[in-house]
């Protein structure tokens, strides 16, 4: 009996400690970067007034989709790769409706890229742009576009980050509490008294009496109502 409670009160001093190294690690020493910008596919035209710029129409938004399709592909992650972009890099076009159902009707699309070296995201979303510029540019010349008038695009504000990701920490904090949740029961469990439930009885079964000395049956006794 006293071991297993020695048992069980070392296991949870080890669970919590590895615990307490875990929160260390992911606050202090695994923090995620974020680098993003958010474009927008236009078209310049001259105008007396000035350069005019086409947003809604269908062209620009079969633009963005064929551009997020190209950045999906497995050949044009190895591409940006080699390139230099080792970071996580998503590109994801602006819809409304659901993840099943989506619903695109503006030309805008949002790059992002992230890792644990704030460098490394700057760098991956820089050469993402830059691939961005050729595939626009190579689909529309494939397609006889002369060049004066094509769709392009253009940052909707700066470029944002390298941001500390805090969302990714309170995930990790989470993760790391269910877990000692879920291991500290597992040690209750396993180091529990096991003697205490095989006396314990059980329900629905009706419990045998001790057994004794066997018991004699008198013999019948002779009187005056005996006949013989």
């Amino acid at each position: 009996m006293r071991r297993r409670v020695v048992a069980r009160y070392c296991c949870l001093a080890l669970i919590l400690l590895v615990a307490a190294c875990a929160v260390f690690w992911v606050r202090y020493r695994s923090p995620l970067y974020q680098s993003s910008v958010t474009v927008a596919f236009v078209t310049k035209t001259n105008h007396f007034q000035g350069e005019v710029y086409d947003h809604f129409t269908d062209n620009h938004i079969y633009m963005a989709l064929a551009t997020a399709r190209y950045f999906d592909n497995p050949g044009t992650k190895q591409r940006l790769r080699a390139m230099g972009g080792t970071a996580l890099f998503q590109f994801q076009v602006a819809h409304w409706g659901n993840e099943e159902l989506p619903v695109y009707g503006q030309p805008y699309a949002n790059l992002q890229a992230l890792s644990d070296d704030p460098d490394e995201a700057k760098v991956t979303l820089d050469l993402a742009l830059k691939l961005l510029d050729k595939k626009l540019e190579n689909l529309q010349t494939s397609a006889g576009a002369n060049g004066r008038v094509m769709i392009k695009w253009e940052p909707l504000g700066d470029v944002i980050g390298p941001v500390r990701q805090s969302l990714q920490r309170g995930r990790s904090m989470a993760g790391i509490a269910l877990m000692v949740l879920l291991a500290s029961v597992a040690v209750a469990f396993a180091t529990r008294d096991r003697g205490a439930d095989q006396h314990r009885p059980q329900p629905g079964r009706p419990t045998r009496a001790t057994a004794g000395p066997p018991r004699r049956s008198r013999p019948p006794r002779v009187g005056a109502g005996t006949t013989i």
